[in-house]
Formats: structure tokens, sequence, C-alpha cells
């Protein structure tokens, strides 16, 4: 284990031993608790409970992407700032982060996201065979958007969860590639 402050040292506990850091309060989860309730979610919903955790993802990104505009100004550099902070907050090593000025389409890589190690640790050596991160793909899309104010898809084209060496996100402006969560 690293000596390195969560959050880059952004986070306080407090008398009550509640976690606060942004004005507001954090709480903990495992990846597993993550994992389970996406796939009870699943059980209950079918299909569709991957879009709307691909929409929870979504919200939470863009609700990120405008705390963070009066600080970084919005633009790349913004979603850039985005990337380092989750990194800082522990969902995952971003390995690459790609943007193409004249198409509009970014690109992340991570060597493993927290929903692929959820379903690692949830499953066993048993694989999906698909890909898992959605909510990971809904922040990515939400984040870019609100930072670059143009309307952002996210589809993961490679998943360490269906066997992928990595997890890589294409994030392509709305109406140029539109895929649906299957």
């Amino acid at each position: 284990m690293s000596d390195k402050p969560v959050g880059a040292g952004m986070f306080q506990v407090n008398e009550d031993e509640e976690i606060w850091g942004l004005n507001r309060r954090f709480i903990l989860f495992s990846n597993a608790l993550f994992t389970n309730i996406f796939e009870r979610m699943e059980t209950i919903l079918g299909p569709v409970a991957k879009r709307q955790i691909y929409e929870v993802g979504y919200s939470s990104g863009k609700l990120g992407a405008e705390r963070l505009k009066p600080i970084f100004n919005g633009g790349i550099e913004q979603f850039k700032q985005h990337v380092n902070l989750s990194q800082s907050l522990g969902w995952g090593k971003i390995t690459k982060v790609e943007y193409d000025e004249k198409t509009g389409v970014a690109a992340l890589e991570y060597p493993n996201t927290w929903e692929s190690e959820g379903y690692k640790e949830l499953l066993g050596d048993k694989s999906p065979g698909v890909v898992t991160c959605f909510m990971s793909a809904g922040i990515a899309a939400g984040a870019i958007s609100g930072a670059l104010d143009v309307e952002y898809e996210c589809e993961e084209e490679l998943c360490v969860s269906k066997g992928d060496d990595i997890c890589r996100f294409v994030l392509t402006p709305m109406g140029e590639k539109r895929k649906v969560i299957r």
C-alpha cells in the first residue's frame, strides 16, 4: 500500500467519522458491492439496466464537469484534469488520453477499471465475456460533454471483463456515431 493521500489530500475525516471533501460528504464502497448492485439491477430491469447505469454515470460526470468549470474554465484541458482527479479518487489509472481536435473524438485507456475489478471479485475466474464498464463510460461522456459544452456518447470498445488486455473508451460527439448500450 502507498502512503499517497486519497484524493490528493482533498478529503478530511470530521469528528463524526464522516469523510468530507469538495464541500460534501463521501462514503467508500468496494468494487464488488457496486458490481453486485449492477447485477441485481439487471436481474430486475433486464438489458435496460445497462443503459440506466450509463445514464447515472453520465449525469454524475456532467455535474462534476459543471462543478469544475469555475476552476478549470472548460475545454479539453478541464476534461484531462477531471481524468486526473478521478485517478486521485481511486477510480483507476488511466494510461492514455487522446483527443483529436479536428473530429472531436477522444479516447481513454485503463489497464483495469473498477467495474472490471468488481466483476473479477464477484465472479472469481468466471468472465462475463462482455463489456461491463457502463458507469465509467457514462461518467467519461458526461465529463467531456460538460467540459466542452457538446453532447458526447461513449462506447467501450475493449474491456478486461470480456478478456481484452485493457478497457478502452471512445468518446464521440453526439450524432456522429451513436451506439446503444446493449
